[in-house]
């Protein structure tokens, strides 16, 4: 669930970013992935985020991945800009999401052999 409302969280800010940055003007929304700080700080945020999931976790890390993907995918569709209308939303899910589970999944690996030596 945590991980849900990290996705969530970093969606919103970033889509968020550039009227944050200028307050002054009319609140424009954006997609995240078009904001360069994005890929160099949500990016990273997510996946060591996973990777400490991965710590943490006793079960299948399989599932935590689609956490993660559904709260940036909930952030995709109640925060897009004014006149898209999702139609690139299957395409950007296969584009993105895949690769992006495979990462957080790989992350999510890491993270449980890293915790599976430092455990009791």
């Amino acid at each position: 669930m945590l991980l849900a409302l990290l996705g969530f969280a970093v969606w919103t800010l970033f889509s968020l970013w550039p009227w944050l940055m200028n307050s002054d003007a009319p609140l424009r929304i954006r997609e995240a992935w078009d904001i360069p700080l994005f890929w160099q700080v949500g990016v990273p945020v997510m996946l060591l985020a996973q990777l400490v999931g991965g710590m943490l976790s006793d079960g299948r890390i399989s599932w935590q991945p689609l956490g993660m993907l559904g709260g940036l995918l909930a952030g995709i569709v109640l925060l897009r800009p004014s006149g898209s209308d999702g139609g690139m939303l299957s395409l950007a899910m296969i584009l993105i999401g895949v690769p992006a589970y495979v990462g957080l999944l790989a992350a999510a690996a890491v993270g449980r052999t890293i915790g599976k030596h430092l455990g009791p």
